[in-house]
């Protein structure tokens, strides 16, 4: 009879302890739950701005730059046309092609910078919410 007895309380334990187990096991079978949806964020008339100004502030910074950069190229090429003069017409052929070449660079370089500073004065567009069916898609 105690053979039995403890047979019955090791057969209770074990099926107690599968109860207890349970739970666990369901919540590991259950699908997992879809991520959250993200979340638009809508700029506010401020913010955009804000940013708007800053991009006209940093094309301006740049504009200038080129244009100050651009002067001193062209003081340059004058020197050295100037220092050269008295050698000779070789040289000077050298320099109008290499000054001819920068203002060719220098003005597409502007032509770039305005229309990006143009660009930066358009309202940037606001990306719009779309609906997502049950399924995620």
């Amino acid at each position: 009879m105690t053979s039995r007895n403890g047979f019955t309380r090791s057969l209770a334990a074990s099926v107690f302890a599968i109860a207890a187990c349970a739970p666990a096991w369901a919540r590991q079978a259950q699908p997992a739950t879809p991520p959250p949806r993200p979340v638009l964020i809508q700029p506010t008339a401020a913010q955009q701005r804000f940013r708007q100004a800053v991009q006209q502030s940093q094309v301006r910074d740049q504009l200038q730059k080129s244009q100050v950069e651009h002067q001193l190229r062209q003081e340059s090429i004058e020197r050295t046309r100037r220092s050269a003069s008295s050698s000779g017409t070789a040289n000077d052929l050298q320099v109008d092609k290499a000054q001819q070449a920068q203002d060719q660079l220098h003005q597409a370089q502007q032509r770039d910078r305005v229309q990006r500073y143009s660009d930066a004065l358009l309202p940037q567009p606001v990306p719009q919410a779309t609906e997502v069916d049950d399924k995620g898609h």
